[in-house]
This record gives structure tokens, sequence and C-alpha cells, in this order.
């Protein structure tokens, strides 16, 4: 608690292990809706990715709506790996080094293992369309082309071990492993030199430096800055007069950020380095501003009631989400009545929408019907033994 001073404001409540862990059961399924709105990426009839903002020649409503909605969740990595740091260094001090190690063993489990049977039914799933039908729109959005592809490439779509696996989504699942993997040295440097760590792998971040054993650097620093907020027993309440004024600034950079093609030159698809650099810092602020949205909206009764009876699901979202959602896409486009901006965004929330109601859906049925199998695709974990305090996925 925060003692207030003679001429203070009333004091900000810490929050309590029960608040932490609503508002944690809460994050879980949101930040997943999230990333699957982050992951329907561009519009089947427009060339121009969210990532660079709107499209100046056709469809600007549209292309601007999407792209500020793919800006504003690309938060969602941050903040889930800031989560998943804090709640993995969550323990005592007494050996310390046998608890990381154990939840070494752990997260082979309940990360590893789920991201090598996923893809391995991915793969056959993908690898029989091209078989069946080698132009399907799908194929020529993977990271591999099953026309040229060596074993090398199978066993990497499948276990991941230096590329990303043939299930975007999964680049996280096995980069949080590989961070996990190598959190002793995390913690040691958390203990000798604390800031300067923390310095190094956030410039590897604005660098976009992998540090060669990593797919992506942002996993591994907000990993590491959730480290240090528990070690370092750092402040996690945000107020709500607070929360409201940083995510009305996110908002308002975001919409910016959107805007960009109308001063910035991206012709050759070519992104300056300032504005890559600009990008990636707005994420810290989204970082803060969804911490305290979910804080929040965690201490409400219907807050409270998503995250108990969904947040279980999230990991299994994750799994299911892709490419799910890209068949749907294929699917629901010939179906619009004209392509114009309107339906353009009726196509992105249907997918989006039936992508979450059919994952959640499928996940429930598991559970209910075949709880071995929905255990293996979620991690071990079985609805109703879902802890708050086990690692974000």
């Amino acid at each position: 608690m925060i003692r207030p001073t003679n001429n203070s404001k009333p004091p900000l409540l810490e929050l309590s292990s029960l608040e932490i862990s609503r508002t944690i059961s809460l994050a879980r399924i949101l930040l997943i809706v999230g990333l699957v709105f982050l992951h329907y990426l561009k519009f089947p009839n427009s060339s121009v990715w969210p990532y660079t903002g709107l499209d100046l020649n056709e469809h600007s409503v549209a292309t601007f709506v999407n792209s500020a909605i793919f800006l504003f969740f690309l938060s969602v990595v941050p903040l889930l790996s800031l989560i998943s740091g804090w709640l993995f260094f969550s323990f005592g001090n007494n050996d310390p080094m046998r608890t990381i190690f154990a939840r070494i063993r752990r997260r082979f489990t309940s990360l590893y293992l789920p991201l090598v049977f996923w893809n391995g039914v991915f793969m056959v799933i993908l690898y029989a369309i091209y078989k069946t039908n080698p132009h399907y729109p799908l194929l020529g959005d993977l990271n591999m082309d099953f026309s040229t592809a060596g074993w090398k490439q199978y066993i990497n779509g499948i276990f991941g071990l230096t590329r990303r696996p043939i299930s975007l989504q999964f680049w996280f699942v096995r980069d949080l492993f590989v961070t996990a993997l190598v959190s002793p040295l995390l913690l040691l440097m958390s203990r000798r030199a604390p800031w300067l760590g923390a310095a190094a792998l956030c410039t590897a971040w604005i660098c976009g430096w992998s540090m060669v054993i990593f797919l992506r650097p942002d996993v591994p620093f907000f990993f590491y800055l959730g480290a240090l907020v528990h070690l370092k027993q750092l402040p996690v309440t945000i107020s709500r007069k607070t929360t409201m004024a940083v995510a009305a600034v996110f908002v308002a950079i975001v919409c910016v950020r959107a805007f960009a093609p109308l001063a910035v030159d991206f012709s050759g698809n070519i992104m300056p380095t300032w504005l890559r650099i600009t990008t990636s810092l707005m994420r810290l602020v989204g970082v803060v501003a969804c911490w305290g949205m979910l804080q929040h909206m965690a201490q409400t009764p219907r807050g409270t009631r998503i995250g108990g009876k969904y947040g279980g699901l999230a990991f299994f979202l994750h799994c299911a989400h892709w490419p799910l959602l890209a068949f749907l896409k294929i699917w629901l486009w010939p179906l619009m009545p004209a392509q114009t901006d309107l339906w353009m965004l009726v196509h992105d929330f249907s997918c989006v929408i039936l992508t979450i109601i059919i994952g959640l859906g499928f996940g429930i049925l598991l559970n209910r019907y075949a709880p071995a199998a929905f255990a293996l695709m979620n991690g071990g974990r079985l609805l109703g033994q879902t802890k708050a305090k086990e690692q974000i996925k």
C-alpha cells in the first residue's frame, strides 16, 4: 500500500493475489482474441499489409480500420511475454535454480509438445491440400513451398528448430520455450546486472537482432522485464485515471501510425528505420494501456465471469485459430455481396468472430467428450484445472 502525504490524493492500493489472478485469467483469453484479430492480416482484395498502414489508392477506410486494429494488437505478444516472465519467476529465494529447472521441464509438456502435435497435424492437412490442389490460395501464404521443400523444411515446419513452424502463431510458443530454456542465464543476469541486462535485451529488440537462437527478440526482452517486475517487487497497479489517459494516448498513436503512408514513402516495400523503431516503442505504451484496462475490467462481475469461464481455453484457441482463420477468409470472401469498404470490414469481423466461436466450441466439446486429447492439445490442462499462476501461453 502507498501511504499518502498530507496533501496527496487517496492511496492507490496494490492488487491483491485474487485481483491479480482475475486479471491474468481475463488477460489469457482477451489477449488471444486480440491475436486472432491481428492474424486476419490483409484483405483478400488488397496488396497492402496492415503493418504499413492504410491504402492510399483504394479502400482507404477499410484498410485504415484494419491497420489500426493490427497495430493496436501488436502489444499482445509483449504483454503475454511480460506476464509469462512474471509468473515464471514467481518463487521464493529457497533454491531458485532448482525451481527454474523444474519449471523448464514442465514447459516442455505445456509448450513444446503441443507445438509439435499441432504442427504435425497441420502439416498433414496442408500437404494433403497441396497434393489435391497445388494452387490453393492458402499454400502461397505458407513459409514453406511443398513443391521444393526438403527434409530440413519439414523438420522445421513441425519442430520449429531454426525457423518458424508451418503454423504461423507457433513462433511465439517456440520462442517462449527457448526463453524458458535460457532462464537460468536470465536469473543470473537479474542478480548481477539487472538493468544492464534489460538495456542489452532492449537494444537487441529495437535493432531487430534475434540473438541467433530466437525467431524474434521481443519475447525474451519482455519476458525478462516481467521477471524484473517480480524479482524487484515493482508495482503492477495502474489507477483508473492513468489507465484512461494512457489508453487514449495509445489509441491516438495507433491512429496516427495507421496514417503513416500519407507522409512516408513505402515504395519498394521498404520501411524507414526510424518508423520501424517508433512502431516498436509504441508497443511499450500499448502494454501499459492494455494491462491497465484488463486490470480494471477483471474486477467487474462480467470480467470475472469471462476470465473464469474462458481463461483455460486461451492456449487452445491460440493453437487452433490458424489456419482455421485462413480457411474462413477464403470460404467467406465469395459470399460478400460487393468488394466495398463496408463488406470488407464485415468479412474481417465475421472471419474473426467465427474463428473464436469455432475454436472455443471445439475446445469445450473436446474437454467434455475426449479429455485426454484435449489435455494433450491444451498443454496438459483440462478446464477447471487451470490456475491463475500458471504461465500464460
